[in-house]
């Protein structure tokens, strides 16, 4: 079977070159000192840290400023700012979501929640947040811990693996399954779409369309043959009165595909390269399980991977952080910005365990803050402990190391772990 990301690749191919070009005019009501040069895709030298090339964004360019890369947009490293641009919903519209500009689907043809404003924006999220409440969550540990096990029995004989293609895609990709009963058909030609999602050079219009082609049929039996699942108590369910459309249905669908799929395995990849290559965090959570919660809080605020995923579309003119951003221009508010706010963390590079963590940008701030963060936080919380408990010892391969790379999110091609097996 083709791996996730070797399908990504065959399909879609590395980008070698700038995709998009840089935008040649500065608007008018932009100064001089506001101009900064800085491409997200491209945010670190080949062969240094992404995420510690983030934190040094912070000290090198202004706290917001505008760059004409990938089409031109505002963005802002500073913290504090992120928080306000992502929780102000009044100003600034998350109709568009990517970079650049035509990434975006069209007005009225986005994501339900996630492209909607409110109050639509409210109606539909309080149900997926139903959906995947703690009740589901908790009811859905067992099944979890399950997949894990079984999954990781498999591979411990093997003494090595693609973390990312047997691991980090496979584990999520069948939690999805079980939450909304999808049969197993649908799995090869849903994983592979899902991950080039996150390639800069992939085509999103294109890709939205045939994951939502896939998904349609399933959608439909759901409606009318609702069973135990997610999905089916959503289609039961009304807004204002009315039952939930068919259209809008299979947008949650979608979304929540994707969400449980790409970024959770980039997020994966990044957290457990660094257990692979910090044996006394390894011993630290084996001596000291009670402290999970904290080890999987740090290691999610040290490894925040959506890079250029949380665009907003300014509504009307607004001034934020000294600068004038008018209607119609794009701010993107990083969510790593936050994770590495020095006003809010010392020494933020630094993993610290027992660190007291507020609030952990990985999941994004605001009303669009992620509705599946605790379902995302059981389900790397069981597989470190039980990864750990039958693979304590592992690294990552000196001949096939794969240094992540910057796209959409931060994330690994490969990511190949031995360990010993006698």
């Amino acid at each position: 079977m083709t791996s996730a990301k070797e399908s990504v690749a065959s399909h879609c191919g590395r980008p070698v070159e700038r995709v998009y070009p840089m935008r040649e005019d500065v608007p008018a009501h932009i100064p001089p000192e506001l101009v900064f040069h800085y491409d997200v895709f491209q945010p670190a030298p080949p062969g240094t840290d992404i995420f510690e090339e983030l934190f040094k964004l912070k000290r090198r360019a202004p706290a917001i400023f505008w760059t004409p890369y990938n089409g031109g947009h505002w963005y802002t490293p500073d913290g504090l700012l992120a928080r306000q641009v992502l929780a102000d919903n009044v100003h600034f519209s998350s109709q568009m979501l990517m970079l650049p500009a035509e990434n975006n689907p069209p007005k009225g043809q986005g994501f339900t929640p996630i492209h909607l404003d409110p109050p639509e924006h409210g109606m539909y999220r309080r149900l997926l947040q139903m959906a995947l409440s703690r009740r589901t969550v908790v009811d859905m540990m067992p099944h979890m811990r399950k997949f894990t096990i079984d999954l990781i029995e498999r591979l411990k004989p093997q003494g090595r693996c693609d973390f990312i293609a047997d691991v980090a895609y496979a584990l999520p990709t069948q939690v999805f399954m079980y939450l909304v009963d999808l049969p197993p058909k649908y799995q090869d030609g849903l994983t592979w779409r899902v991950a080039a999602l996150h390639d800069v050079a992939s085509d999103k219009a294109q890709l939205f369309a045939e994951i939502g082609e896939l998904l349609k049929p399933f959608v439909e039996e759901r409606i009318a043959q609702p069973g135990d699942d997610v999905l089916s108590w959503l289609s039961t369910q009304e807004i204002e009165g009315a039952p939930v459309t068919e259209e809008r249905l299979h947008s949650m669908t979608t979304l929540l595909l994707i969400a449980g799929l790409g970024t959770i395995a980039d997020t994966f990849g990044c957290i457990f390269r660094h257990l692979a290559d910090h044996p006394e965090h390894r011993r630290f959570i084996h001596e000291y399980p009670g402290k999970m919660n904290g080890v999987v809080e740090e290691l999610l605020r040290r490894y925040p991977v959506i890079l250029a995923g949380t665009v907003r579309l300014c509504a009307e003119d607004v001034e934020i952080g000294g600068a004038v951003v008018k209607a119609g221009e794009l701010m993107l508010a990083a969510p790593p910005m936050m994770n590495f706010d020095e006003q809010i963390y010392e020494d933020p590079l630094a993993i610290d365990f027992d660190r007291a963590i507020t609030a952990n940008g990985s999941f994004g701030h605001g009303p669009h803050r992620c509705a599946g963060a605790a379902l995302s936080r059981v389900l790397l919380s069981t597989l470190i402990e039980e990864w750990l408990e039958r693979i304590p010892e592992f690294q990552v391969s000196p001949t096939e190391t794969d240094e992540p790379e910057a796209a959409v999110n931060i994330f690994h091609e490969k990511l190949i772990f031995e360990w010993p097996t006698a």
